[in-house]
């Protein structure tokens, strides 16, 4: 059964996929999620600093992430630094949106070569 409020977010631009997924494993602060971005080797180039702050505003205003104000180690964190973590609502449209891109890949299964 589909839920109309996650179904609402989909599809999902692949860089806030990307965030969602991030932020799925733990805490993270805007520059340790450019970094785990840029890690992706399905993914070229550099974030944008802007852009990447353009989709977490809209993520925080979707509801899909919120900010923390727990810190993963507070001695050795530059107080500066905004925290981010996913809601329960942004992990289920971020499972969904996996379903989704696996159902693609699965309907595409003649396409992709080893």
């Amino acid at each position: 059964m589909r839920d109309p409020a996650v179904e609402k977010h989909l599809p999902l631009h692949a860089d806030t996929f990307r965030i969602l997924s991030i932020l799925t494993t733990g805490q993270y602060h805007g520059y340790a999620i450019v970094k785990r971005m840029e890690q992706d080797p399905a993914r070229s180039g550099k974030v944008l600093p802007a852009n990447l702050y353009r989709r977490i505003r809209t993520l925080l205003q979707q509801g899909l992430i919120c900010e923390t104000e727990q810190r993963p180690d507070p001695q050795a964190d530059d107080e500066r630094r905004r925290y981010f973590e996913v809601t329960d609502l942004g992990l289920l449209v971020a499972r969904a949106e996996a379903a989704r891109l696996r159902a693609l890949l699965d309907g595409a299964g003649d396409l992709i070569v080893s």
